[in-house]
C-alpha cells in the first residue's frame, strides 16, 4: 500500500525548503534596504559632484559626455545586485523544485506498485504528464536564462556605451 511516511518525508522537505526560501527572501530583502542607504548616501556625494561638473560644461558635447559617465556606476550597481539577488533565489527555487520532484516520483512510483489490475493505462498518463510537466519547467527555466541574459547584455552595453562619453568628459577637460 502507499506508504505515508514517504507523503510525511516530502511534506517535511517541502517545508523546510519553504522556510530556507522564507528565510533566504528576508536576507535579500535586508541586503537590499542596506544598499539602498548606501546607494543614497553615495548618491548624494555623486549628485553633488555631478552638479559641479555640469556647472563647468562648456558645451552641449560635454554635457552629454558628464551625463553619460554619471550613468555608469549606477547600472553597474544595479546590475550586480540583480544578479546576486537572481542567483540565489534561483539555486533555492532549483533545490526546492529538484527534492519535491524527487519526493512526488518516489512516491508515485511507490502507488504505482500497488495500482489494481487494469490500471495500466492511467499509471502510463500519469507518467507522462509528469514528464510534460518536468519538460515545461526546463523550458521555462531556459526561458528566465535568456531573459537573464537579455538584461545582462543591455546593461553591458549600455556601460560600455558610457565609457567612451567618459572618455570624451576626460579629453576636453585637458
Amino acid at each position: 500500500m502507499f506508504k505515508i511516511d514517504t507523503l510525511t518525508a516530502a511534506n517535511e522537505a517541502a517545508i523546510n525548503q519553504f522556510t530556507q526560501f522564507a528565510q533566504l527572501s528576508l536576507a535579500s530583502a535586508e541586503r537590499f534596504a542596506e544598499l539602498g542607504l548606501a546607494a543614497a548616501r553615495e548618491s548624494v556625494e555623486e549628485a553633488a559632484a555631478h552638479a559641479q561638473s555640469l556647472a563647468g560644461a562648456k558645451d552641449v558635447h560635454e554635457v552629454i559626455a558628464i551625463n553619460s559617465a554619471a550613468l555608469e556606476p549606477v547600472m553597474k550597481r544595479a546590475y550586480t545586485t540583480a544578479a546576486d539577488a537572481n542567483s540565489e533565489v534561483k539555486k533555492a527555487i532549483e533545490k526546492q523544485a529538484a527534492e519535491m520532484n524527487r519526493a512526488t516520483l518516489a512516491a508515485l512510483e511507490e502507488a504505482f506498485k500497488y495500482a489494481p489490475a487494469g490500471s495500466e493505462t492511467m499509471v502510463e498518463n500519469v507518467r507522462n504528464a509528469i514528464a510534460a510537466a518536468q519538460s515545461a519547467y526546463g523550458n521555462l527555466e531556459a526561458f528566465n536564462k535568456r531573459i537573464y541574459d537579455t538584461v545582462e547584455k543591455t546593461v553591458e552595453q549600455t556601460a560600455s556605451s558610457a565609457k567612451p562619453a567618459k572618455a570624451a568628459r576626460a579629453r576636453s577637460k585637458r
